[in-house]
């Protein structure tokens, strides 16, 4: 019987992305010249933002402001200032997105920062003790209308700290800490 084709490309994308925390390839590059806009969709908030939130190398102050809040905490309704590399990360994602799609696409924010309270109750979820999400350096996401390993291999080229993969879930995670690389079935 012949292999399921879905099998063989996740094998493949599971294969490829075993191999990231060995690259020595240097991390994708932000321009720092013209801007940087970001259509996100938060689907727990029902909350949207497009925008500009970067323009010639320097952050917009009330677009950074908004991104914290559309990241913030949902359980409780609290935000943070996230890490800047979190948004770099997402307009990377996007613009990988444009162009191997020649359209803008939504990404959906699943969790952004969290509160050590919110994160000790997804603690049987999965959560990590000491997560990234704590400290504001840390996204969950995905991109409707693309199955998981079309973003799996997207989110691998851009990722310059963490990468986790929630084939399941059909999520991915992108931190700005230390390179490394998990996954999960569940």
């Amino acid at each position: 019987m012949p292999a399921d084709p879905s099998r063989v490309t996740r094998r493949r994308a599971l294969l490829g992305l075993a191999a990231l925390p060995f690259c020595a390839a240097a991390a994708p590059s932000v321009d720092q010249a013209g801007e940087r806009r970001l259509k996100l969709y938060n689907p727990h908030t029902d909350e949207r933002f497009d925008d500009v939130y970067a323009a010639d190398g320097a952050y917009a102050d009330d677009a950074t402001k908004r991104l914290d809040w559309l990241l913030r905490d949902h359980h409780v309704d609290v935000a943070t200032t996230m890490d800047p590399g979190v948004f770099d990360l997402l307009w990377l994602m996007s613009r990988r997105y444009q162009v191997a799609t020649k359209r803008r696409v939504t990404i959906n924010l699943h969790s952004g920062y969290r509160t050590p309270e919110t994160n000790e109750k997804l603690r049987p979820e999965g959560a990590a003790r000491n997560s990234l999400h704590l400290q504001g350096k840390a996204v969950d996401l995905s991109v409707q209308g693309y199955g998981m390993v079309f973003l799996a291999n997207h989110a691998r080229a851009v990722a310059s700290g963490g990468l986790g993969l929630y084939w399941r879930s059909d999520f991915v995670h992108l931190d700005t800490g230390p390179k490394r690389l998990w996954y999960k079935r569940f």
